[in-house]
């Protein structure tokens, strides 16, 4: 199985879907990851040409802890606003190349601007990728089957499904601490558990991540995806 998780910035994959993830990547899943920013404007006291380079870094130190096979950058300027067209056909070709089963993307009800650029611009891929459009494009089209939303900063109002993570729930926490340049000035680990927690509890487990169903093809048997 071919997965793919987007996110505005590095770190968003980790919070929202990391323990998901892992899970799947130990059923043998081929992961990758796409980032759209390289998350410049998230620390005012280093130049945005450093961080970039450190974000990167720590994204790519992650996504090993995740045995995510590999880490696509689209770089986009970060603090989105909105989104080019060339920078969806970079979207379209990617999806192409990959051909995922699986795509976790911004839930549909963040309301964080840099996310709801990408849940759109993920979408609008997403749906072009499967047609015959789009002459620049390359590679055959692909239809996903299943995409998922996940949630950082704003909690799903009625979840469809949750993943139990709790046997990943400490792997996740190692692989979003490599995020040092954020997790430094603001405890989000502690956040972060607080939710799993949460999340956990209302769904009869320890931890879990909780999702929207934006389109499925997979049986409605368990919670979700395993």
């Amino acid at each position: 199985m071919k997965v793919l998780a987007i996110g505005a910035h590095p770190d968003d994959i980790e919070i929202g879907c990391g323990g998901t993830l892992l899970k799947l990547v130990e059923t043998g899943a081929d992961v990758e990851i796409v980032i759209a920013t390289n998350g410049e404007s998230g620390d005012n006291k280093i130049s945005k040409q450093e961080l970039a380079s450190l974000r990167q870094a720590e994204a790519g130190e992650a996504a090993t802890i995740m045995g995510v096979r590999q880490v696509h950058f689209l770089d986009l300027e970060d603090g989105l606003s909105g989104y080019e067209r060339s920078d969806k056909i970079k979207l379209i070709n990617l999806i192409r190349k990959i051909k995922p089963q699986i795509v976790f993307v911004h839930s549909r009800e963040d309301i964080f601007p840099d996310h709801k650029v990408v849940h759109e611009m993920t979408m609008s891929a997403l749906k072009a990728a499967a047609g015959p459009w789009y002459q620049e494009c390359i590679g055959d089209p692909h239809d996903v089957e299943n995409i998922y939303g996940y949630e950082v900063w704003n909690p799903i109002n009625n979840p469809q499904c949750f993943e139990d993570i709790s046997k990943f729930y400490e792997k996740k926490i190692v692989a979003l601490s490599k995020h040092q340049s954020q997790v430094t000035s603001i405890n989000y680990c502690e956040a972060v558990k607080g939710l799993a927690s949460y999340r956990g509890v209302m769904s009869f487990g320890k931890y879990a991540e909780a999702f929207e169903v934006i389109k499925t093809s997979m049986s409605k048997k368990g919670l979700c995806l395993t």
